[in-house]
């Protein structure tokens, strides 16, 4: 009985201490005193869209207001190349990453994801001549061009699916999807909704290819010493998932393409060239 008891108030002090650190950390009350909420993001539809008159929109964009508004600060947005991200949130650059970023246990080595905002699956879209009367064979073929966003789930994704492609790895989305349709690739591999918006945008040309390849978690990431600002951020996503709050953003934007008619969809991207 007495070593129960003993175990017990080891128990409770162990994770009463556990609480130090975080009752020391000031990275929320940075972030109130600041009254401001700085978020890391890139180019990818439907979590970030950059439109005509240089504002942002997205799933991420209205999941960020919410929080910050939440917070009682205002929210700026900081566009970065998707590969700068995680290195310009431990430099200090901005407070979190919300760009559709998934949680994988590569970058959980250097930064800390909150609780899931969302999942998504990972899926091929490709152009109907390339497939040919014999898609498995065409698909399998060496060389076969398929563009994807540089160290993304997507690379990883169809690198493991389609050992003997030639994968075309580009900086930013509207390069990804730049190459597919100006026919520098012959597919594109990316998370959804974006492969089903180039089959819905130009069903003529490209179809949706098998099902599909991973199913990833979204999150927002942070940095791992910013235990109080990461505290706060999964218990706000806890209780807007309570509430329906995320999940009402989630409809609207991964629901359907009501919202494109809100963006000029019709104007083709210009062509980047592939990483080396």
């Amino acid at each position: 009985m007495r070593a129960k008891v003993i175990a017990t108030i080891i128990l409770a002090l162990s994770a009463w201490l556990a609480l130090l650190p975080a009752r020391a950390d000031d990275s929320l009350k940075r972030v109130v005193d600041q009254k401001t909420l700085t978020v890391g993001v890139a180019i990818n539809p439907p979590w970030i869209i950059k439109k005509a008159d240089g504002k942002f929109a997205g799933y991420d964009v209205d999941l960020t207001n919410a929080l910050a508004s939440d917070l009682g600060v205002e929210l700026k947005l900081v566009e970065a190349p998707w590969n700068d991200l995680k290195a310009r949130l431990l430099k200090g650059d901005f407070d979190l990453i919300a760009a559709g970023y998934a949680n994988t246990p590569e970058r959980a080595r250097d930064v800390v994801f909150s609780n899931a905002t969302g999942a998504a699956d990972i899926r091929m879209v490709a152009s109907i001549a390339s497939l040919g009367r014999r898609p498995v064979k065409a698909l399998t073929a060496p060389g076969y061009k398929i563009a994807v966003l540089s160290n993304s789930t997507d690379e990883a994704a169809a690198k493991e699916a389609f050992p003997k492609a030639e994968i075309l790895s580009f900086d930013n989305t509207t390069d990804v999807f730049a190459a597919l349709i100006g026919g520098n690739a012959q597919a594109m591999v990316a998370t959804s909704p974006t492969p089903q918006m180039a089959a819905r945008l130009y069903d003529a040309k490209f179809k949706l290819v098998g099902g599909p390849l991973l199913h990833t978690p979204e999150a927002f990431a942070l940095r791992p010493d910013d235990i109080r600002l990461v505290q706060y951020v999964n218990n706000w996503i806890g209780a807007r998932t309570a509430d329906g709050t995320i999940a009402g953003v989630r409809r609207y934007w991964f629901g359907g393409f009501k919202w494109m008619s809100r963006f000029d969809t019709s104007a083709k991207p210009e062509q980047a060239k592939p990483k080396q």
